[in-house]
C-alpha cells in the first residue's frame, strides 16, 4: 500500500518551528555537503496568490498549526479523494472513508520565493511528502523516500519554501499518468510559514487565509445516484473515475460548491505555474532511497 502523504500530518503534542539545518546527515551522498546558509534578506520574486485544499477528517485541522503538510489544487485533490479515499486505490467503493476523511478546507496562500530559489528561475521547490510532521523527503512508488535529510539540505540552502509537483510530470509521484493532468499536490513547511505577506527570508515565504470548508457529503449530494454508497448515503459524483472529462466536471463542480457557501471569496484564482525543475536541484540523484514505514516498525 502506498502512502501518498496524505497521511496524518501532525505530531504528538504541539509542533514547534524546525531549526535551519546546518549540517548534511551522514547518510546523504557526498556530492550534496556543500550546502550554503539559506538567503535571510527579503526577496525581489512576486507574491504569488492562490488557492490550496485539504482533505481531512472532522475537526483535525482544528487541534494543530497549518503547516508541515502537503495540500493540493482542487484537480489534485479531486483525485486523492477519487483513488484513496472513496476508493480502494481505484478497486471498489471504500468505506468507512480513508482515514475518516469527511472535510474538504480551502486556504487562500500568498507564497514569495527566496533569493536563492528566484536566482534560479524558479518560485517553487520540489515537494516533500510530509508524514505525522515529518518531513519524509520525495516519496516514490513503493513507499520509497529520500528521508529527512534531502528536505533539511534544500531547506538550509533555500529557505522554508513552498514545493510543488506537476502530475504531468510523472514525478515525483503520482508517477503515470492520471485523469487529473492538470492536478499540483504542494509541501507547506513549517518553518516557512510567516503571518502577513511574505517577505521571501527563508523563515518568511508563505503565507494563510482559511477560505472555507465543505463537506464530503456536500460534495457527493450534488450528484445523486447508486454507483458509490457508504454508511447509507450513496452518490453518482465518483464514476468514470479514470476519464479526464469527467473527472475535470467533478472539479468544476466542487469549485461551484465553494462559491455557493463563500460568496465574500473569489470562486477561484488564477493557479501560477509550478516550475520546479528537478534537472537543477537533481541533476544528479544520488540520495538514497528506503522504505520509512518499514524502518519504523
Amino acid at each position: 500500500q502506498h502512502h501518498s502523504s496524505w497521511d496524518l500530518w501532525v505530531r504528538n503534542g504541539e509542533p514547534t518551528l524546525p531549526p535551519v539545518a546546518t549540517a548534511v546527515p551522514t547518510a546523504a551522498p557526498a556530492p550534496f555537503f556543500e550546502a550554503t546558509p539559506a538567503y535571510e534578506h527579503p526577496s525581489n520574486a512576486p507574491m504569488l496568490e492562490f488557492y490550496q485544499y485539504r482533505a481531512s477528517k472532522e475537526g483535525e485541522l482544528g487541534n494543530f498549526p497549518v503547516g508541515d503538510m502537503n495540500t493540493a489544487n482542487m484537480e489534485g485533490l479531486v483525485w486523492y479523494l477519487m483513488n484513496e479515499v472513496v476508493t480502494n486505490y481505484s478497486a471498489n467503493v471504500r468505506c468507512p472513508r480513508k482515514f475518516g476523511i469527511s472535510q474538504i478546507h480551502r486556504f487562500k496562500v500568498k507564497s514569495k520565493a527566496s533569493q536563492t530559489l528566484v536566482d534560479e528561475g524558479h518560485h517553487f521547490g520540489v515537494r516533500y511528502a510530509y508524514d505525522f510532521g515529518k518531513c519524509e523527503g520525495r516519496c516514490f512508488s513503493g513507499n520509497l523516500c529520500t528521508s529527512e535529510a534531502d528536505c533539511n539540505w534544500h531547506y538550509n540552502k533555500y529557505g522554508y519554501i513552498t514545493g510543488c509537483n506537476n502530475f504531468a510530470d510523472n514525478y515525483p509521484f503520482p508517477d503515470v499518468q492520471t485523469s487529473s493532468p492538470g492536478g499540483i499536490w504542494y509541501s507547506l513547511p513549517l518553518g516557512g510559514r510567516c503571518n502577513g505577506d511574505p517577505t521571501g527570508t527563508s523563515r518568511c515565504t508563505w503565507s494563510y487565509e482559511d477560505a472555507g470548508m465543505v463537506t464530503l457529503e456536500e460534495l457527493e449530494a450534488t450528484t445523486p445516484g447508486p454507483d458509490n454508497c457508504c454508511s447509507g448515503k450513496c452518490t453518482n459524483f465518483w464514476v468514470d473515475q479514470f476519464d479526464s472529462g469527467a473527472t475535470l466536471k467533478r472539479v468544476e463542480k466542487a469549485l461551484d460548491l465553494f462559491r455557493s457557501k463563500f460568496r465574500s471569496f473569489p470562486r477561484n484564482f488564477t493557479t501560477p505555474k509550478c516550475d520546479f525543475d528537478r534537472k537543477i536541484w537533481y541533476a544528479n540523484d544520488e540520495w538514497p532511497r528506503l522504505d520509512p514505514w518499514a524502518t519504523s516498525k
